[in-house]
């Protein structure tokens, strides 16, 4: 599960290290490719929101099938694409399609004992983490020396190499009585935010502080292939390495999480977002300062996530799958909002402007946490 929620999660973030061969390949500027990224997060939040809820009502092996099949044939499109327009088009078919993760991340909690629910969906964003740094790495090493197009080949590859692998090694699921039409599925999505505050508190969190990061990560590529540091693509790619740091910190905050709760795992990783983006701001002329900010904002990021999916998963265990598309859908929205606004100030007031959006972000997210935990004193939540 970890090894093909990495592959399909790749497949989002494929274009973030190749912006600038985008920019030479289509003949356009390199501040307009970053509407690519936008449309892969919008993609990824429909897919979730219209998706990801039949989880609660249907067998997850056919799903994974038919998921996988149209991913594959997405990525196919877009290595196919002719202009700009048609592949930002094409990234947000893929991210429709490509929901494989958010499918099984519940899966995986409703099969893990509660005492280790935490270090279970640790271990599967572990998958995810490692997917979403291959994707910069390899994508910007062989999008360097093969062209990116040869990267959405490749990532076709693998998405229908490890779907059909997982598909077959799932466990055998009993028929799922389908009590709930699809119209109704959906519609219960707003009354469940509406009436649970364990996952409104969790959704605005995770949307902030991802919002944050990928507001930095988006743009990073602009700044390490021009001045100072005049990176290639393939160089820039392998500072995606950094967020290993995430992937190793993971089972350790999942441990924390099964013993002592989420709350001060959600904490520390608004406050080593709001650490790293001073640490991005003098990056801009220092490589030991960017290389802290990387570090930091990838183990913030990969705490985060599993806090908030812990507590979302324990408080609402016969809702996880829509409780999952509603966190989700907020987290991918936020990255695509600012995926665009990095965009924006980094045209307007360049690198700086993107790291004073980290800090803005960083910090609503420090103010909402009284109020979340003055809700967790009265309904204590278990994760």
């Amino acid at each position: 599960m970890a090894l093909c929620s990495g592959a399909a999660v790749a497949n989002v973030y494929l274009a973030q290290p190749l912006l600038e061969l985008f920019a030479r390949s289509l003949h356009a500027s390199p501040s307009s490719t970053g509407v690519v990224v936008t449309c892969a997060q919008l993609g990824y939040a429909t897919g979730i929101m219209f998706l990801v809820p039949l989880g609660d009502v249907r067998r997850r092996k056919p799903l994974l099938a038919v998921l996988t099949v149209a991913t594959v044939a997405t990525l196919l499109g877009a290595a196919a694409a002719p202009s700009l327009a048609v592949l930002a088009a094409a990234t947000a078919l893929i991210g429709g399609a490509t929901v494989i993760p958010q499918v099984l991340v519940p899966l995986a909690a409703e099969l893990a004992p509660p005492e280790r629910r935490a270090s279970i969906v640790a271990s599967i964003q572990i998958g995810l983490m490692t997917g979403i740094i291959a994707s910069r790495v390899v994508g910007g090493t062989v999008g360097e020396l093969l062209g990116w197009r040869a990267v959405y080949l490749l990532a076709a590859a693998l998405t229908a190499a490890a779907g059909i692998a997982t598909i077959n090694l799932l466990p055998r699921e009993h028929a799922r009585p389908a009590a709930t039409g699809y119209g109704a599925l959906l519609a219960s999505l707003p009354r469940l935010l509406a009436t649970e505050p364990v996952l409104r508190h969790s959704s605005l969190l995770h949307a902030l502080l991802f919002g944050a990061y990928t507001a930095t990560w988006t743009s990073l590529v602009l700044v390490l292939t021009h001045e100072p540091f005049h990176y290639s693509s393939a160089i820039a790619g392998l500072f995606g390495l950094l967020g290993l740091a995430g992937a190793i910190a993971a089972p350790w905050a999942g441990r924390f999480i099964d013993r002592r709760g989420a709350l001060p795992i959600i904490t520390a990783a608004l406050l080593l977002t709001l650490l790293s983006a001073g640490a991005y701001a003098l990056g801009q002329t220092s490589l030991a300062a960017m290389i802290v900010a990387i570090v930091l904002a990838n183990v913030a990021v990969q705490w985060s996530q599993i806090a908030n999916q812990a507590r979302i998963f324990t408080a609402l265990p016969h809702a996880r799958s829509r409780a999952n598309t509603v966190y989700m859908v907020a987290v991918f929205l936020s990255g695509a909002l600012c995926a665009a606004l990095a965009a924006a100030c980094y045209a307007a007031g360049g690198w700086p402007a993107v790291c004073g959006l980290q800090t803005l972000l960083a910090t609503a997210g420090l103010l909402v946490m009284p109020v979340v935990r003055r809700h967790d004193r009265t309904q204590p939540t278990p994760a």
